[in-house]
C-alpha cells in the first residue's frame, strides 16, 4: 500500500515538473473533452452512503476529479456538490465523514495534480467552520469528530517523514500548510485559544523544518491576527519571542500586523516594542536585508548565500501599508518615514558595502513604496535618498552592470507612475535633475527617462516643471554654462511636443509655454554664449515645424514669434528692418479675434502662420528672408481685395517647398489646407505643371531657373552629421525609397518584367561598363592584364625593366586615366542628386494636391477633378517607383471622398458635364498609351469616378457608355492596349448598381 502512494506521488511529481506548453496542452482536453471532468448533467447532491456501490464509488471518482480541476467554476459547482453530499439535510453519518476527511480531502491536499489544493481547500474550509463554527456539528451530530481529531487528521495525511521522494515531500508540506490555512480561514480558532496555540506550534515547526515555507507560515500568522483577539495576540507574540521567530522578517511582519490591529496591546520588551519605532531601527537592518534572498531548502534558518528572490517578501507591504495608515492620520508622521528609508533602505541596501542580491531587493522596495505612496508627494521625495539615485544612475548607465535592467526596471516604474499619475512629476523631476540626481540626467545614465517624463507633462505642471528646468544660477546645474543651456534646449525642445491639451485655469497649453521660452533663449536672452545661440535657433526651428503639425498651436506659435524682443536686435540694413517692423504690425492685425469673419477666419490664421514663419527667418538672417516679407505683404494685400490671392500664395508656397525645411513643409501644408476653397484654376495649374518636368538636370534647370544651392547641398549632404544632430535639425532628410505610400500589388510584377527585358536586350550595368573601360585603359598602359584573361593575353616578359622616364611616363598617363575617371564619376553623382531634387519636389507638391483632393471631392468641386489628368501622366512618365505610389494613392483618395460626397447627397451647380465628358475622354485615351497594371488600376479608378458624376445625369448617362463601348471596341480590334481590368471595373460598377436599382424597385 505505501508502495501505491509513492508511486502515485512520483508521478504526480513528475507531471507537475512537465515544461508548462506540455501541461497546458492537456488542459483544454480536460476542460472541454473528458467525459470525467465535464458532465453533461447536473451534479448529483445527494448524500454519500456509508457502504458506497460502484456507481456511487464512480461518482465520488467524478466529484473529486473535478475538485482538482483547473477551471475555477469546475471546482466550485464540485465542492457545493460534495459539501451538500456530506453535510446537506440531516447530514451523512460519522464514518462517512471521517471517510471522506481521512480518505480523500486532507490526503488530496498533499496531491500537486493540477488545482487539487485550491479546491479541497475549499471544501475543508466550509466542513470546518460548520462542524466547529456557528453550527458546531460537531458536538450536536459528529461528537467523536473534536478539533484535535481533525487536526491530528491533517498532520498525519501530510505527514512527511521516511525515505520519500523530494517531490513527494515537498508537496506533503505544502498540503500540511494549505491545511492550516483551511483552519485559520473557517475562523474557528479563535474561540478557544488552544486551538490556535496548536495551529500556531505547527506552523511554527514546519517553518523551521523547511527555510523555504518560513515567509509562507508568517503569512497565515498575519492572516490569523485580523481574526483574533488582543489577549491572544499578545499570547502569539511571546510565543514568537519563545521560538526565536521574532527577529525575522516574518516576525517583523507580524509584530506590525499586531500593533496595526492592537495599538495599546502589550508587547515583549524584547527584541523591540515596535520594530519601526526610531528606537528599533538600530537593530532592524540585519533583519529586513535578508527579506530578499532565497532561502537554501537544507534544514536549518541560515539563508543561502547568493541566491536572490524575484519576489519581494510580504513584510514589505505590511510596512508600506503601515506607513500609509499613519500619514493619513497624522501628516507629520511622514518624517518617520523619512528616517526609516534612510536608515533601513538607503544605508541598508544600497550602502557601498551591500551586496548585489540586496541592492536587487532594493530597487523592487522602491517600486513597490513608489506605486503606493504616490498620494503622498513628501514621502516620495523620501524615496529618491543620496545611495539610491547614485546607484541607480551608475548601473542604468552601463549594459555590462550587474543590476542594469533591474535599475532599468526601477527607471520604467518611475514613467509609468507619472503617466498614470502627472500631478507627481514635478516632485520627481527634481530629484532627478537636482537634490542627489544631476541636471543631465539622460545623458548621465544613457536613457530618455526625463525626455518620457517631460512628455507627461498638464497645464497644471507646467509652470512648476518649468521652473525645476530654468535655473536662476546656471552653476547649480553642475554644468558648465555651455552645457546647462543645451540641456536646457533639449528639456524645452521635448516639452514643445508635448500633448496640447488646454486647461480651464491655463491660458496657455504646454508646447506654447516651451516654446516660448525657447525662442526668448535662443533671441532675446543675452546671457546665452554666442557658441549655443545657433543651436538653439536651429532646435527652436525644429519645434516651430512640430508645432505647425497642429493647427491648434498655430496661436501658440505666432505668440513666441511676436515675444522676440525686436529692439534688440541690431540690423545694418534699414530698409529690411523697416520691413520686418511692418510684418510685426500685420501679423498683429492678423492674429486681432475682432478683425476676423466666418469667411475668412481660417485665411487669416494661415497668412498669419506665414508670416511669422517669415519674421523666424528674418531673425535666423536667411538670404531669402527679405523677398519672403515682401512676397507676404503683396499677399496681405490681395487677401484684403479678394483678388488673385491664390495664385499669388501658391506662389509662394512653391518657393517654399524647393527648399528642405521641415518647417517650410509644415507650413506650406497646414496654409495650403486653409486656402483650398479659394484655390483658381490657375493656381492648381501652377501645382501641376510642374508634374510634368522631366526628372533630370534639364528639367532642375527647368524648376529652378535660379540655382537653389541650400536644397543641393542638403540633398549631396544628407548622410553627414550624428543622429542627435538630425533629429534637432530642420533641415528634411527624404528616402526617397521610402517616401511614397505601399505599391499597388502588380507594381513589383512590372519592375521584375523590365529587369528581364533589359536583360533578354543585352543591356550592360552602366557601372560595369565603366570598370570594364578602366581596367582596358590600365592594362594598356602598364602592358599587363586581369587574372581571368590569362589564356588571351601575350606574355608581356620581355626579360627587361623600364627605366625612370618610361615609369615617368606611365605614371603621367595613370594621373590622365583616373582624372578622367574621376570626371565620370562626378558627373553620375551630378545626374543623380538633379534628379533626386526633382522628384523630391514633385514629392512635395503631390502633398498639397493630395490635401486639395481631399477636401474639395468631397464637396464635388468642379476644379477637383482637374488633377486626375495630371497624376496619370505622372504614374505613367516618372521612373519614381514612390512618386507613382502617392499619385495612385491621391486618386484613390480622390475616388473615396467623391464616395462620401455622394452619401452625404452633396450637390454642385457649378459642374460642367461637357468639361468632364471631355475629361473622361482624355482618360480613355490616357489608358491606352500604358498597359501595365498598377496604372491600369489608377485609370480605371479616375475614369469610374467621373464616370460616376456623369451616369448621376439621365441626359450624360448615355453618353458614358458609347465611350466605353467605343474604347472596348478599339481595344477588341488590337488598335489600342489596355488592361482587361479596366472593363472589368466598370462592369462590376454597372452591375452594383443594377442590383441597387433592382432592389429599390423591389421596395416600391
Amino acid at each position: 500500500m505505501g508502495s501505491k502512494r509513492k508511486r502515485a506521488a512520483k508521478e504526480a511529481g513528475q507531471n507537475e515538473t512537465l515544461p508548462s506548453q506540455k501541461r497546458l496542452k492537456n488542459a483544454p482536453e480536460q476542460a472541454n473533452g473528458s467525459t470525467k471532468t465535464k458532465p453533461s448533467k447536473a451534479l448529483d447532491k445527494s448524500p454519500f452512503t456509508e457502504h458506497p456501490t460502484v456507481q456511487d464509488r464512480k461518482r465520488e471518482l467524478e466529484l473529486y476529479e473535478l475538485l482538482g480541476s483547473e477551471d475555477g467554476a469546475e471546482r466550485i459547482t464540485a465542492a457545493d456538490a460534495i459539501i451538500s453530499g456530506l453535510l446537506g439535510g440531516d447530514g451523512v453519518a460519522e464514518p462517512v465523514l471521517v471517510r471522506h476527511l481521512d480518505k480523500r480531502l486532507f490526503r488530496g491536499l498533499a496531491s500537486g495534480r493540477n488545482a487539487s489544493r485550491l479546491g479541497f481547500s475549499l471544501v475543508l474550509t466550509e466542513i470546518l467552520g460548520q462542524l466547529f463554527g456557528e453550527k458546531d456539528l460537531a458536538t450536536e451530530k459528529y461528537p467523536g469528530l473534536n478539533f484535535d481529531k481533525v487536526l491530528g487528521i491533517l498532520i498525519e495525511k501530510t505527514q512527511a517523514g521516511g525515505n520519500i521522494p523530494g517531490q513527494e515531500e515537498r508537496d506533503r508540506y505544502f498540503g500540511q500548510l494549505f491545511g492550516v490555512e483551511c483552519f485559520v480561514r473557517s475562523g474557528i480558532l479563535f474561540s478557544d485559544k488552544r486551538r490556535w496555540l496548536a495551529v500556531l506550534d505547527l506552523l511554527l515547526s514546519l517553518a523551521s523544518k523547511k527555510s523555504w515555507l518560513k515567509s509562507q507560515c508568517g503569512y497565515v500568522v498575519v492572516q490569523a491576527i485580523a481574526g483574533m483577539k488582543k489577549k491572544l495576540a499578545e499570547k502569539t507574540l511571546e510565543k514568537l519571542v519563545e521560538q526565536g521567530f521574532a527577529k525575522t522578517p516574518e516576525g517583523v511582519g507580524i509584530w506590525i500586523a499586531a500593533l496595526d490591529r492592537f495599538p495599546d496591546m502589550q508587547v515583549p520588551a524584547q527584541p523591540w516594542r515596535n520594530p519601526l519605532a526610531s528606537a528599533s531601527l538600530q537593530a532592524l537592518p540585519p533583519v529586513l536585508k535578508d527579506s530578499g534572498r532565497e532561502p537554501t531548502t537544507e534544514q536549518g534558518n541560515k539563508p543561502k548565500q547568493g541566491s536572490w528572490s524575484a519576489q519581494l517578501h510580504f513584510v514589505w507591504d505590511l510596512i508600506l501599508a503601515h506607513f500609509l495608515k499613519l500619514a493619513k492620520e497624522q501628516p507629520e508622521a511622514v518624517d518617520e518615514f523619512k528616517v526609516f528609508w534612510k536608515r533601513i533602505v538607503d544605508e541598508g541596501f544600497f550602502s557601498k558595502t551591500s551586496s548585489d542580491s540586496q541592492k536587487f531587493s532594493g530597487f523592487m522596495i522602491f517600486q513597490k513604496m513608489l506605486e503606493g505612496t504616490v498620494e503622498f508627494p513628501q514621502m516620495v521625495t523620501a524615496l529618491f535618498s543620496q545611495n539610491f539615485v547614485g546607484c541607480l544612475m551608475n548601473q542604468a548607465a552601463r549594459e555590462d552592470r550587474y543590476l542594469h535592467r533591474a535599475a532599468l526596471k526601477a527607471l520604467k516604474s518611475i514613467e509609468v507612475t507619472v503617466e498614470h499619475h502627472p500631478e507627481i512629476l514635478p516632485t520627481i523631476l527634481r530629484q532627478l535633475l537636482s537634490e542627489h540626481g544631476v541636471y543631465n540626467f539622460d545623458q548621465r545614465t544613457n536613457t530618455k527617462t526625463v525626455d518620457k517624463l517631460l512628455q507627461q507633462t498638464t497645464p497644471a505642471t507646467v509652470k512648476a516643471v518649468v521652473k525645476l528646468l530654468k535655473l536662476k544660477d546656471s552653476s547649480k546645474s553642475g554644468l558648465d554654462e555651455e552645457k546647462y543651456y543645451q540641456a536646457l534646449g533639449n528639456y524645452l525642445g521635448r516639452l514643445a511636443s508635448a500633448s496640447s491639451e488646454s486647461s480651464a485655469a491655463s491660458s496657455k497649453s504646454v508646447p506654447g509655454t516651451a516654446i516660448q521660452l525657447l525662442t526668448e533663449l535662443a533671441y532675446s536672452n543675452d546671457s546665452v554664449p554666442a557658441s549655443v545661440k545657433e543651436s538653439l535657433r536651429t532646435k527652436c526651428t525644429s519645434s516651430f515645424a512640430k508645432l505647425a503639425r497642429r493647427p491648434e498651436d498655430f496661436g501658440d506659435l505666432c505668440g513666441a514669434i511676436l515675444s522676440i524682443d525686436v529692439e534688440k536686435g541690431e540690423e545694418d540694413d534699414e530698409t529690411a528692418w523697416a520691413a520686418m517692423l511692418q510684418a510685426y504690425e500685420r501679423l498683429k492685425e492678423l492674429l486681432d479675434p475682432t478683425n476676423d469673419t466666418d469667411s475668412n477666419r481660417a485665411q487669416r490664421q494661415a497668412l498669419a502662420l506665414l508670416h511669422a514663419v517669415g519674421i523666424l527667418q528674418f531673425h535666423n538672417r536667411d538670404p531669402d528672408a527679405m523677398n519672403q516679407l515682401e512676397e507676404l505683404e503683396t499677399c496681405y494685400e490681395k487677401l484684403s481685395k479678394q483678388e488673385g490671392v491664390s495664385e499669388f500664395l501658391v506662389e509662394i508656397l512653391l518657393a517654399m517647398l524647393s527648399r528642405p525645411s521641415a518647417l517650410m513643409r509644415q507650413v506650406s501644408q497646414q496654409v495650403f489646407e486653409a486656402f483650398t476653397p479659394l484655390i483658381s484654376e490657375e493656381a492648381l495649374h501652377l501645382l501641376t505643371d510642374p508634374l510634368e518636368t522631366d526628372e533630370s538636370e534639364k528639367g532642375q534647370q527647368a524648376l529652378f531657373s535660379t540655382e537653389d544651392e541650400d536644397m543641393a547641398d542638403a540633398d549631396a549632404g544628407s548622410d553627414d552629421g550624428s543622429d542627435e544632430e538630425e533629429l534637432d535639425s530642420d533641415v528634411e532628410i527624404v528616402d526617397l525609397e521610402e517616401a511614397g505610400s505601399e505599391a499597388p500589388e502588380d507594381s513589383d510584377n512590372d519592375s521584375d518584367d523590365e529587369e528581364e527585358e533589359k536583360k533578354e536586350a543585352g543591356e550592360k550595368n552602366p557601372d560595369q561598363e565603366a570598370l570594364d573601360a578602366l581596367d582596358n585603359a590600365l592594362a594598356e598602359v602598364l602592358n599587363s592584364h586581369r587574372l581571368d584573361k590569362d589564356a588571351d593575353a601575350i606574355s608581356s616578359d620581355d626579360g627587361s625593366d623600364m627605366s625612370d622616364s618610361e615609369m615617368m611616363e606611365v605614371d603621367a598617363k595613370l594621373v590622365e586615366i583616373f582624372k578622367q575617371r574621376a570626371k565620370t564619376t562626378s558627373k553620375k553623382k551630378e545626374k543623380k542628386e538633379a534628379k533626386d531634387t526633382v522628384v523630391n519636389f514633385k514629392h512635395r507638391i503631390l502633398d498639397l494636391l493630395a490635401i486639395y483632393v481631399k477636401k474639395e471631392a468631397a464637396v464635388l468641386n468642379p476644379l477637383a477633378f482637374e488633377t486626375l489628368l495630371p497624376l496619370l501622366q505622372l504614374i505613367r512618365t516618372t521612373t519614381a517607383k514612390p512618386l507613382a505610389n502617392k499619385a495612385c494613392e491621391s486618386i484613390l483618395n480622390f475616388s473615396k471622398s467623391l464616395k462620401k460626397a455622394r452619401s452625404s447627397h452633396v450637390e454642385n451647380d457649378d459642374i460642367n458635364a461637357e468639361q468632364l465628358t471631355e475629361l473622361l475622354k482624355e482618360i480613355h485615351h490616357e489608358a491606352s498609351q500604358d498597359p501595365s497594371h498598377a496604372f491600369a488600376k489608377a485609370v480605371s479608378t479616375a475614369s469610374l469616378s467621373v464616370a460616376s458624376v456623369l451616369c448621376a445625369n439621365k441626359e450624360t448617362r448615355d453618353g458614358v457608355f458609347e465611350l466605353y463601348a467605343q474604347t472596348q471596341l478599339k481595344w477588341f480590334e488590337g488598335s489600342v492596349k489596355i488592361q482587361q481590368s479596366f472593363f472589368a471595373d466598370w462592369l462590376q460598377w454597372c452591375q452594383s448598381h443594377a442590383s441597387a436599382a433592382a432592389a429599390a424597385g423591389a421596395e416600391d
